[in-house]
Protein backbone atom coordinates (compact mmCIF):
# COMPACT_ATOMS: atom_id res chain seq x y z
CA UNK A 1 0.00 0.00 0.00
CA UNK A 2 1.17 3.25 -0.86
CA UNK A 3 0.85 6.79 0.74
CA UNK A 4 -0.93 9.40 -0.70
CA UNK A 5 0.12 12.63 0.57
CA UNK A 6 -0.85 16.39 -0.74
CA UNK A 7 2.09 18.36 -2.23
CA UNK A 8 2.02 21.28 -0.25
CA UNK A 9 0.53 22.15 3.43
CA UNK A 10 -3.32 21.94 3.33
CA UNK A 11 -4.93 25.33 4.53
CA UNK A 12 -7.63 24.65 7.16
CA UNK A 13 -7.58 20.97 8.18
CA UNK A 14 -10.36 19.73 5.72
CA UNK A 15 -9.17 17.04 2.85
CA UNK A 16 -10.09 17.90 -0.66
CA UNK A 17 -12.05 14.10 -0.83
CA UNK A 18 -14.67 14.89 2.19
CA UNK A 19 -15.93 18.53 4.02
CA UNK A 20 -15.71 16.82 6.84
CA UNK A 21 -13.29 17.98 10.33
CA UNK A 22 -11.11 15.55 10.68
CA UNK A 23 -9.94 16.63 14.16
CA UNK A 24 -11.19 14.22 17.27
CA UNK A 25 -9.29 16.94 19.60
CA UNK A 26 -8.39 20.16 19.78
CA UNK A 27 -4.65 19.16 20.04
CA UNK A 28 -4.93 17.36 16.95
CA UNK A 29 -6.12 20.86 14.89
CA UNK A 30 -2.87 22.33 16.69
CA UNK A 31 -0.48 20.10 15.58
CA UNK A 32 -1.98 20.13 12.44
CA UNK A 33 -1.62 24.00 12.35
CA UNK A 34 2.15 23.57 13.84
CA UNK A 35 2.65 21.47 11.20
CA UNK A 36 1.69 23.56 8.24
CA UNK A 37 2.62 26.70 9.59
CA UNK A 38 6.42 25.77 9.76
CA UNK A 39 6.31 24.32 6.03
CA UNK A 40 4.32 27.55 5.54
CA UNK A 41 7.28 29.77 7.50
CA UNK A 42 10.15 27.01 4.94
CA UNK A 43 11.33 26.11 8.30
CA UNK A 44 11.42 22.63 6.26
CA UNK A 45 9.80 21.81 3.22
CA UNK A 46 6.88 19.92 2.29
CA UNK A 47 8.62 17.16 1.03
CA UNK A 48 10.92 16.45 4.23
CA UNK A 49 7.42 16.30 6.15
CA UNK A 50 6.41 14.25 4.06
CA UNK A 51 9.02 11.99 4.01
CA UNK A 52 9.53 12.07 8.34
CA UNK A 53 5.85 11.40 8.98
CA UNK A 54 5.84 8.48 6.37
CA UNK A 55 8.83 6.72 8.31
CA UNK A 56 7.00 7.64 11.53
CA UNK A 57 3.79 5.64 9.85
CA UNK A 58 6.80 2.65 8.57
CA UNK A 59 7.40 2.39 12.44
CA UNK A 60 4.03 2.33 13.69
CA UNK A 61 2.87 -0.31 11.39
CA UNK A 62 5.88 -2.46 12.04
CA UNK A 63 5.94 -2.39 15.97
CA UNK A 64 2.87 -4.27 17.05
CA UNK A 65 2.49 -2.40 20.18
CA UNK A 66 2.14 0.92 18.54
CA UNK A 67 -1.16 2.48 20.27
CA UNK A 68 -0.18 6.19 18.94
CA UNK A 69 -3.13 7.97 16.86
CA UNK A 70 -2.31 9.58 13.71
CA UNK A 71 -2.10 12.64 15.31
CA UNK A 72 -0.05 12.03 17.85
CA UNK A 73 2.73 10.85 14.80
CA UNK A 74 2.34 13.86 13.04
CA UNK A 75 3.57 15.40 16.59
CA UNK A 76 6.53 12.87 16.29
CA UNK A 77 7.27 13.42 13.14
CA UNK A 78 7.48 17.42 13.96
CA UNK A 79 9.35 16.72 16.80
CA UNK A 80 12.30 14.75 14.96
CA UNK A 81 12.37 16.79 11.84
CA UNK A 82 12.56 20.32 14.06
CA UNK A 83 15.37 18.18 15.71
CA UNK A 84 17.12 17.13 12.51
CA UNK A 85 16.78 20.60 11.44
CA UNK A 86 18.54 21.90 13.99
CA UNK A 87 15.52 24.68 15.32
CA UNK A 88 14.96 22.62 18.22
CA UNK A 89 16.62 20.40 20.57
CA UNK A 90 15.23 17.47 22.30
CA UNK A 91 16.08 19.15 25.83
CA UNK A 92 14.11 21.95 24.69
CA UNK A 93 11.28 20.16 23.83
CA UNK A 94 10.82 17.79 26.45
CA UNK A 95 11.57 20.53 29.09
CA UNK A 96 8.38 22.70 27.18
CA UNK A 97 6.17 18.94 27.41
CA UNK A 98 6.92 18.73 31.49
CA UNK A 99 6.27 22.47 31.94
CA UNK A 100 2.76 21.78 29.99
CA UNK A 101 2.02 18.43 31.56
CA UNK A 102 2.33 20.53 35.17
CA UNK A 103 0.53 22.54 33.75
CA UNK A 104 -2.36 20.90 32.93
CA UNK A 105 -1.78 18.60 36.59
CA UNK A 106 -2.38 22.43 37.81
CA UNK A 107 -5.54 23.08 35.96
CA UNK A 108 -7.38 19.47 36.33
CA UNK A 109 -6.66 20.38 40.39
CA UNK A 110 -7.35 23.82 40.80
CA UNK A 111 -9.76 25.05 38.15
CA UNK A 112 -12.17 22.55 37.99
CA UNK A 113 -14.32 23.58 40.61
CA UNK A 114 -16.75 26.27 39.50
CA UNK A 115 -19.96 27.58 41.59
CA UNK A 116 -21.44 29.44 38.92
CA UNK A 117 -21.73 32.34 41.73
CA UNK A 118 -18.70 34.32 40.50
CA UNK A 119 -19.18 38.00 40.97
Amino acid sequence: MSLQFPQEPLSDGLSDASPERVFQAPWEATAFAIVNQLASDRRYTWAEWVDQLTQEIAMAESNADDTHTDYARWVDACEKLLIDKGILDAQAIHQKIAELMHERETDHHHGASTTGNES
